[in-house]
């Protein structure tokens, strides 16, 4: 009887007489790429305009070259080494072609994490260039919901994952979007979204692929929801075996059905669980029969396999002065894990010197203590010939989904909405807007 309810909504969403739709038409969103920088060099392909406020619209041919320079609160700008506007607080790049990009050299990524580099990225869309109220060059970028989805699977699934696994992204990603427009949890005056981890990351056209792209566009305007209301989709790269519940990670945020459990990441959905010291550290040792374990997964991509299982090493000295509050404390004698949440994941820690000690509290917080931060709090510490070896699980907060287990799933034939049902179990399939594609036929929770 579900099925054939579920059948016939999907029907009347198809033919356009749903009702109730959380948008009447596809929104546009605006996403913040920039706010670090006091200069850029943009390359423009395809015929653009420069709007500004105090000057006519200057129509920009193929290949120009763009430098913008931060002064005094304001920029000015060179096309193709001519100086065209100055004294500017802020211009709007329009795309006056429909195969027109922008490559903006060197756009900073994962700022603050053992990870973060630049790189040359593609954009389309309006490009808004402005002075914020600390005179800091920031650059959004305005485009259509379903296009800068195209530009947010690939990078955080990989534009290689199996069809059903980027589609699963696709519609989590599109939840976590249309939950911070609705709630402007990372809106600013000129961003509705931010482009980095704080919020998803969003990185334009360059690593869009054939199938990312179908992803997007086969799951058009679909959400994960409970009682008929998107939700907060959470996902991160390895849950390294098990989730972990949202109250021991952002204990502020809504505790909804779906993750009021957190569960092995197996088919049988059974295991340990991990709140004492001493199974989290036989669990950390040990290689359980989960979809994110590369032993038992050969499908999953390099970037998956180096983060199920994970070292790092330290001298005392070095440590001791990476976490020590005080030079006085001396060196550091112990880390104590005082909390852990059902993954093995810390969520409490004593770190003990000898003249001193402090505790951190918070999944992120303890993560961070380090430099570069630690892939996950699911970790134990052993000393061993005067070191500090840190032996860890998983990559991220491990609430929601695992992106790894979600490509281990389609690898094996499992549909986009089983996977979502498996990391999100409380949760239906909703669509937000009005569309014109067919949805697939196997969209039975």
């Amino acid at each position: 009887m579900k099925i054939i309810k579920t059948i016939l909504m999907l029907s009347a969403m198809v033919c356009g007489v749903h009702a109730g739709f959380l948008f009447p038409a596809e929104p546009d969103v605006r996403v913040r790429i920039i706010n670090t920088l006091d200069s850029l060099n943009i390359r423009l392909s395809g015929s653009w305009v420069i709007r500004s406020d105090t000057q006519p619209e200057i129509v920009l041919p193929d290949s120009t070259a763009l430098e913008i320079i931060c002064v005094g609160g304001s920029f000015l700008i060179s096309a193709s080494s001519q100086t065209q506007l100055q004294n500017q607080k802020s211009v709007t790049l329009v795309m006056n072609s429909d195969s027109a990009e922008a490559t903006i050299a060197s756009v900073p990524y994962g700022v603050g994490w053992w990870w973060g580099g630049t790189e040359d990225r593609i954009y389309e869309g309006e490009i808004h260039l402005y002075i914020d109220n600390s005179d800091d060059l920031c650059v959004t970028v305005h485009l259509p919901m379903e296009t800068y989805l195209k530009g947010v699977v690939p990078y955080e699934i990989g534009p290689t994952s199996p069809l059903e696994a980027l589609k699963a992204q696709a519609v989590a990603a599109r939840a976590e979007a249309v939950i911070a427009l609705t709630s402007k949890l990372y809106s600013g005056e000129h961003h509705d979204l931010t482009s980095d981890v704080e919020c998803q990351v969003f990185s334009g056209n360059l690593r869009r692929s054939f199938e990312s792209d179908q992803a997007v566009d086969e799951t058009r305007s679909l959400v994960i929801s409970e009682y008929g209301k998107p939700m907060n989709a959470f996902y991160a790269s390895n849950c390294g075996g098990r989730a972990e519940l949202i109250q021991n990670v952002w204990p502020s945020r809504e505790n909804l059905k779906s993750y009021q459990q957190a569960l092995p990441d197996n088919e049988r959905r059974s295991g340990p669980r991990l709140i004492r010291n001493w199974r989290a550290r036989r669990w950390i040792k040990s290689s359980p029969e989960v979809y994110c374990n590369p032993a038992y997964e050969p499908a999953l991509p390099s970037w998956s396999q180096k983060n199920f299982r994970w070292t790092r090493e330290f001298e005392i000295d070095e440590i001791s002065k990476m976490l020590s509050q005080d030079p006085e404390w001396g060196k550091l004698k112990k880390i104590k894990a005082l909390k852990r949440g059902v993954s093995g994941r810390i969520y409490q820690a004593s770190f003990i010197f000898e003249n001193g000690s402090y505790t951190a509290s918070g999944e992120l917080a303890i993560r961070q203590q380090f430099s570069p931060s630690l892939r996950s709090s699911a970790f134990f510490v052993s000393k061993q010939k005067g070191r500090f070896i840190i032996r860890g699980a998983g990559w991220g907060h491990g609430v929601g989904m695992c992106q790894s287990g979600a490509i281990s799933q389609a690898s094996k034939g499992i549909s986009f909405d089983q996977i979502l049902k498996h990391y999100y179990v409380n949760s239906e399939l909703l669509s937000v807007y009005p569309h014109e594609v067919g949805l697939s036929n196997h969209l039975q929770y």
